[in-house]
């Protein structure tokens, strides 16, 4: 009986210099300027190579996005107020960074269109944020923080990431800073029936 035989191990210098080469392009030029074609030439290896390694230019150039990005701290100061504001001024900072702000808005549409591309950037870049919003909310109705009981933690998330989610997208010029940190979760707290004199 035949032996099948295993492919080539994949070249893990290979893989560094893909990544490298493409973060370097993200962040100097963003994700509108990234080509498969451009990147090989530059590493010196081939389009199978990458393909080898990566569905698309989406998946390599996600990655990237999750490896500084992906994921949450979890908070739990005891106080709703600060605990959102913890979370928002880690948001606030994630997407004013020039790799956010140089290839997130190119990235949205494939994340729009391609469902796999889609799910990797809703399980392990949006997911987790939300989860944390909602512990954060039932922490806080369990210690008599929030009074009402039918709280949208999912409108309270949309409160808090759409702001700077617009201002990465739209090109006013306004910035995302603590002082929308403080604004968004001032909002936050107002639809929960909480007023910044007693938060």
């Amino acid at each position: 009986m035949a032996t099948k035989h295993e492919g080539r191990p994949r070249d893990a210098s290979i893989s560094r210099a893909l990544v490298q080469e493409t973060e370097r392009r993200m962040e100097k030029e963003g994700f509108d300027k990234l080509t498969v074609d451009g990147i090989v030439t530059e590493v010196g290896t081939t389009r199978q190579a990458f393909y080898r390694r990566y569905k698309s230019i989406s998946t390599l150039a996600l990655e990237i996005l999750l490896s500084r990005f992906g994921g949450q701290d979890e908070v739990n100061t005891g106080s709703l107020k600060l605990d959102l504001l913890e979370l928002q001024h880690s948001d606030a900072e994630m997407m004013s960074s020039p790799l956010i702000q140089k290839n997130l808005p190119g990235l949205l549409e494939d994340i729009r269109t391609d469902e796999a591309v889609r799910d990797i950037y809703v399980e392990k870049m949006i997911r987790p944020r939300r989860e944390n919003v909602r512990n954060v909310l039932d922490r806080a109705h369990k210690r008599g923080e929030i009074l009402r009981a039918d709280f949208d933690s999912e409108f309270i998330c949309d409160l808090l990431f759409g702001p700077l989610l617009a201002r990465v997208l739209l090109p006013t010029g306004q910035p995302i800073d603590n002082k929308l940190a403080q604004q968004t979760v001032s909002s936050a707290l107002n639809n929960l029936g909480i007023y910044e004199s007693q938060a």
